[in-house]
């Protein structure tokens, strides 16, 4: 009888150790220090196969862009006023036009009316400049593009046909697309966010749910594993000369946080979209496939 209690008693202490375990509650927060710089590299592949009369055109484009996260000031409940600072772009494009490659620390000037747009471009966004408040969870408010950045954006041919998508409110993705959730979080725990945009085509929108698969060792350190599965749709602008009806879109990432940091390390995801555009009295189909990748550069 003694044996039969205390293996009841063992039991049901080793499902009470499980199930603490199996339940440990994590809350995910970033930490910010006054005067810390974080140093990333982002790169996006984007290849687009567009069929025109039954021909398929693909072309690839590549950008680079290097970033630093300069950390001016931290409120007393941790949230952070943060510059970020594009150091170098490069941007590449393969297609019907050929290869076009620009740099912007390469004071070279293209001759070609493309070449030119591209310099331009890479030029605006390599010296970009945002400031704002990035709260514990990711969250950006209060943003403010300089206005060095704004009037060479607005200099590149065709951007006054733009609208909205020059607001500073389109450029939040390419600082914080990634949220934390305000509760704790146990293994297989899902929240979401949504990310909105203005463009020429009208309201991009971005559901990204995420899920926390637990902690994961690379590089021998312990971090927090969060997969993303993204909703992409589009709210067309009735008055808009393109329209665009997506027909088809499918993604899914991996972000990887170091939770005792309290930091992004990388972050990861690949997109198909499937459209139909319709311009000119024409109609016809694209796929546009892209890879984003981010990481924190080591020190």
């Amino acid at each position: 009888m003694l044996q039969n209690r205390c293996a009841i008693l063992l039991a049901i202490l080793v499902s009470a150790l499980f199930a603490s375990t199996s339940l440990a509650q994590t809350t995910l927060r970033y930490q910010f220090k006054e005067k810390e710089t974080l140093n990333y590299v982002m790169e996006q592949k984007m290849k687009m196969v567009m069929n025109i009369m039954g021909m398929d055109v693909e072309t690839k484009m590549d950008m680079t862009l290097d970033m630093a996260w300069n950390i001016l000031k931290v409120e007393s409940n941790g949230d952070a006023r943060v510059q970020i600072k594009v150091t170098q772009a490069k941007i590449s494009m393969t297609g019907p036009m050929g290869l076009v490659e620009v740099d912007s620390k390469d004071d070279k000037v293209l001759d070609d009316p493309v070449g030119k747009i591209f310099s331009q471009l890479a030029k605006a966004i390599g010296t970009m400049e945002i400031t704002g408040t990035m709260q514990v969870t990711g969250d950006m408010k209060d943003m403010k593009v300089s206005e060095e950045t704004m009037k060479a954006l607005k200099s590149i041919p065709g951007a006054d046909k733009m609208g909205d998508a020059m607001n500073p409110e389109s450029f939040k993705t390419m600082v914080s697309s990634f949220t934390l959730p305000k509760e704790a979080v146990t293994k297989g725990k899902t929240w979401s966010n949504k990310v909105e945009s203005k463009t020429p085509i009208g309201k991009t929108i971005a559901d990204n749910t995420y899920t926390f698969e637990g902690t994961t060792e690379k590089d021998g350190v312990t971090l927090e594993k969060i997969s993303v599965k993204p909703v992409i749709k589009i709210e067309a602008d009735p008055n808009a000369q393109i329209k665009v009806e997506i027909t088809k879109a499918e993604g899914n990432g991996t972000v990887l946080f170091d939770n005792k940091a309290g930091r992004l390390v990388e972050s990861g995801g690949t997109q198909r979209t499937e459209m139909t555009i319709a311009v000119g009295g024409m109609t016809f189909n694209q796929v546009v496939d892209q890879t984003i990748t981010m990481r924190m550069k080591k020190k």
